[in-house]
């Protein structure tokens, strides 16, 4: 299977890569409203001959030691990640996951059986906003900062290798991350040029955040323009989700995550609006997570006493009432900035963070990497003008912008896979010869 889907790949390649053909592609895309693609798209293989099912193995590394975590994070003591192998030599790619999903989430898996049809070994990464990754992973226990979060990213995924090094045989490494996993590439990119133990041959970006402050602010407005940011309308959706996924829950909050509001959209009939929210709720679960875990971590007291004990099966669902649904705004305003203004000092502002969550932190690096490239949308769902003109005038034409998809919608569907692919395989991006 793998074997056909690379020649299929090549000898289509040929003739794909100009702006003509592939908006000859996209006047057959399935998804034409971005809320759908978003939804749908973005979980599902629209590209031919990919195979069904892979070998792939779970990996734990111990961070912590028993107790140092509470009672309640008792099974987030060891970092987990999975390999896909080849069995001859082949290149390493790391697939780092969008915000808040997990290295084994239904996008990564589709993720990783295209990459292993065109000959890649696969690590895969999840995001620096799980639980597991905060709480095992994470330093401070306050992601956000890009910088810092590269920089514990780049420590577990160096371990991550050295605990497979005797297992597979490596030609190269390559780097490639959706959502905010692209995002995260770029900075491990900067990162690993300074460090030099990968060395990456070429990252490929899809979907990237340009601003992680402001992304998520659009995020919330789809989900405030349903709720009106009235707990009590949020907290009926919620209880309509629940029903939903109930099945998939080991209690009451967890499996209530964007696989599970997405699937609850599969089968149901929604208004613009509502599509939007559903896209907003999604993130506002990480968020809520995130506020809490890392509030529990890092000692800041917002919604959980210092010296509390919370016991090992003290059900999520009572802390919503502390937390109350808060989005990624209130992580920032009552947890990220007074740890850091505590950490660094009064004078650094909310500007500041704020910055150090953007691509613009390292723009001069982005201008001049040609190893680099990036995808993104025309109704790209967390891009403002300013974050696409950003794009464009930053990476010239190693960013390539398709006329729909949403956010993450269109990543499996043909043209994109090939254009990928060929980057990665070959150094060519699109109208490259």
């Amino acid at each position: 299977m793998k074997k056909i889907l690379c020649s299929i790949l090549f000898l289509l390649s040929l003739s794909l890569y100009g702006n003509e053909e592939i908006a000859k592609w996209y006047e057959s895309y399935p998804f034409p409203n971005p809320y759908d693609a978003t939804i749908l798209g973005s979980s599902m293989i629209m590209t031919p001959g990919v195979s069904e099912k892979i070998l792939k193995k779970n990996y734990e590394i111990p961070t912590k030691e028993e107790g140092e975590l509470p009672e309640n994070l008792w099974n987030h003591h060891k970092f987990r990640f999975s390999l896909v192998k080849q069995k001859q030599k082949a290149p390493l790619i790391f697939l780092l996951a969008g915000t808040g999903s997990d290295y084994n989430s239904r996008r990564m898996e589709l993720f990783q059986r295209i990459l292993y049809d065109a000959g890649f070994h696969i690590i895969s990464i999840s995001s620096q906003m799980t639980v597991n990754f905060i709480a095992s992973a994470s330093r401070f226990h306050i992601p956000g900062l890009l910088e810092e979060d590269s920089r514990d990213m780049y420590a577990i995924m160096k371990k991550a290798y050295q605990l497979v090094e005797k297992e597979i045989e490596v030609s190269d490494f390559f780097l490639t991350g959706y959502s905010l996993g692209a995002t995260n590439a770029a900075f491990l990119s900067k990162l690993d040029e300074e460090e030099q133990f990968f060395n990456f041959k070429r990252v490929f970006m899809v979907n990237p955040a340009v601003n992680l402050y402001s992304s998520a602010g659009q995020l919330d407005r789809y989900l405030n323009q349903v709720t009106g940011k009235d707990v009590r309308n949020l907290e009926k959706i919620l209880e309509a989700l629940l029903m939903k996924v109930k099945e998939e829950a080991k209690n009451e909050y967890v499996g209530l995550n964007s696989e599970g509001i997405y699937k609850y959209f599969q089968g149901n009939h929604f208004s613009e609006q509502e599509k939007a929210a559903l896209v907003g709720l999604a993130f506002r679960i990480n968020a809520i997570d995130l506020n809490y875990v890392s509030d529990l971590l890092a000692k800041t007291g917002v919604y959980t006493k210092v010296d509390e004990h919370i016991k090992k099966f003290s059900p999520m669902l009572s802390y919503f009432a502390k937390v109350k649904f808060a989005d990624f705004g209130t992580y920032v305003d009552k947890i990220a900035l007074p740890y850091y203004q505590k950490k660094l000092g009064k004078r650094y502002l909310k500007d500041k963070l704020i910055a150090e969550s953007s691509l613009h932190g390292i723009e001069d690096y982005l201008k001049h990497s040609s190893k680099i490239v990036a995808v993104t949308n025309e109704d790209e769902l967390i891009l403002s003008k300013e974050d696409f003109s950003f794009l464009r005038n930053t990476m010239g034409n190693r960013v390539f912008v398709y006329p729909k998809g949403g956010h993450c919608g269109n990543m499996f569907y043909t043209p994109n896979v090939q254009v990928m692919l060929r980057f990665l395989k070959e150094g060519v991006f699109v109208n490259e010869k």
